[in-house]
This record gives structure tokens, C-alpha cells and sequence, in this order.
């Protein structure tokens, strides 16, 4: 099978390594090939090439590239980046199905971590789709003996939790550059999980989804990894460094769900609106509720 995978970076080198080592010819368009991998002469020539089509490009430029990439209505496309388009606010399949003819694509979340494919330590994640068809050429691209591939029919549920998990550790990056104990990660954690349920509850998903490797899996390996991207962006909040792209995030997940403490604190803290004591302090003083409530 031919996977044509798009977009730059780390993640691109992990999905091309994992696609190589399930027995499959990996084309790269988007930017420069990982060393060892084929370069696409041109992105509409891979967009019609290819068996499946993995998405790894940013957010802010995922429209441009589709665009460019014009998938026809033959086309299987997965998305492989977490989060959402800034100032729409849209799932990044959405927007894939508005700008293309392709109409069979799914989304792949969870703790596929580039260092660690490179040391062939073994990886899982899951790839959702309401096609049969999606899953099973995502499973047969990616799933080997160095990566677990499980299937989900709950594509808006996968999507806003890989979105959702970037601010969570961005929130455990944060507690551990203020120096606080492994017991506010637990918390944290918990809590996260119930913002994660209540996002995908309005958002068209099963709030079982954010228990799984799309939301639990990848805040464990947030938390074990100093140098997770999400986990470096905390630190930097801590020493009161603003990020943008953060706070956009922050705002698109808010305006799908109001009451997302952990991400209106995050946002906050990335506009620059807060200090860290401040929205520390307004977590710990927010009213008694039960812990299942939702």
C-alpha cells in the first residue's frame, strides 16, 4: 500500500517510520522528506497516488494545504494533527471534507512519541472514522508489532480530545514549572478527563472517548516526558511567557464548552490577561460540586 503522508516535522519522521515498518511504500509531500523516505513530486500527484493520506500539517496552515493537495472523492484521509483551525474553531475533518471532494477521512490520536519510535520502543493510538474502510487502511498503514492501531467510530469525540490534550499539558507543564506536587498533576489529570467528557458531550462525541489513548494515553506520557511539546509550552507559561497559538486553541475549545476551567486558566495565562498565582488560586477557590457532576 502507498501511504502519502503530509506536513513537516518530528511527527512526520514517527508516522513514516511506523507506515515503513508495517510493510508500506511511504511517499512525503508537504515540505522536505525525513532521510530514507521518498519525496512527492508534487502534493496533487500524492493526493491521487496514494491508498491512504495521513494529514500531519499545522492547524493554522491544514486549509491552505488541503487546498493544494485536492483530494478527489476516491481519496482515504486520516488526519494525524491535534487541534483545532484558529478563529473558526472548526475540527480539522471538517474542514478537510469543505475544501476537498474527499468524503472517507478519519482522525489518529494518541501517544505515538517521535524519540521513542526512533528507540522502536512500542507505541498505540487510536484512528476513528464512520467509514469501515478509513480504519482499516489506517490500521494496515500504521499497526505492526512496534504500534498498537485501535479503531473508534467516534471521529468528533478523538478530534477534540487531541485538541483538548494539548491544553491539558500545557496545564502540567505549568504546575511543574511553578514547583508543584505530583499531586496537583493527579488532579490535574482527573479533572481534565471531566472537562474532556463534557467537551465531547457537546460536541457530538462519547465522553467515554477522553478515557482512552486520544485523552488519558497521551496526559500520561504528558506528564512522564519534561520534554513533551505540550509539557515545554507549560513551563513557559510558568515563567510568564505568552503563547498565541495556545490561547487560540484555548478560545476555540471555549467557544464549543463554557466551563472548561482548566482551559479558561491556560488561556488565560497565555493572553497574558493572569499571573499563574492568580489562576492557581481561582481553581483551588472554585464552588464545591460533585465529582461526577456534569
Amino acid at each position: 500500500m502507498i501511504v502519502g503522508i503530509v506536513g513537516t516535522g518530528e511527527g512526520v519522521d514517527a508516522l513514516a517510520r511506523l507506515a515503513r515498518a508495517a510493510g508500506n511504500t511511504v511517499i512525503v509531500g508537504g515540505g522536505r522528506a525525513p532521510e530514507g523516505f521518498a519525496e512527492a513530486a508534487s502534493l496533487p500527484g500524492l493526493g491521487r497516488d496514494a491508498d491512504l493520506l495521513l494529514l500531519a500539517m499545522p492547524p493554522d496552515r491544514f486549509r491552505e494545504v488541503v487546498r493544494e493537495l485536492d483530494p478527489g472523492p476516491a481519496a482515504r484521509a486520516v488526519v494525524a494533527t491535534r487541534g483545532l483551525e484558529p478563529g473558526s474553531g472548526r475540527r480539522l475533518s471538517e474542514i478537510l471534507v469543505e475544501e476537498s471532494a474527499c468524503l472517507r477521512v478519519g482522525a489518529l490520536a494518541g501517544p505515538i512519541l517521535p524519540g521513542e519510535v526512533r528507540r522502536n520502543s512500542p507505541c498505540a493510538a487510536v484512528v476513528a472514522s464512520p467509514f469501515t474502510e478509513v480504519t482499516r487502511l489506517a490500521s494496515e498503514a500504521l499497526h505492526s508489532p512496534a504500534c498498537r492501531i485501535y479503531s473508534s467510530e467516534d471521529l468528533p469525540g478523538v478530534e477534540l480530545a487531541g485538541a483538548l490534550v494539548e491544553v491539558l499539558a500545557m496545564a502540567l507543564g505549568l504546575a511543574r514549572g511553578l514547583g508543584l506536587g505530583v499531586g496537583t498533576q493527579a488532579l490535574l489529570v482527573s479533572r481534565g478527563v471531566a472537562e474532556g467528557a463534557r467537551l465531547a458531550r457537546k460536541g457530538g462525541g462519547d465522553p467515554r472517548t477522553f478515557s482512552g489513548l486520544a485523552g488519558v494515553g497521551e496526559l500520561v506520557a504528558c506528564a512522564a516526558l519534561p520534554d513533551h511539546p505540550g509539557f515545554v509550552r507549560g513551563l513557559a507559561l510558568a515563567r510568564g511567557e505568552g503563547d498565541p497559538a495556545a490561547a487560540a486553541l484555548c478560545a476555540a475549545l471555549l467557544g464549543r464548552v463554557k466551563d472548561l476551567p482548566i482551559t479558561q486558566a491556560v488561556g488565560a495565562l497565555a493572553t497574558g490577561r493572569a499571573r499563574a498565582a492568580e489562576v492557581i488560586a481561582g481553581l483551588m477557590t472554585r464552588d464545591h460540586r460533585e465529582e461526577f457532576d456534569a
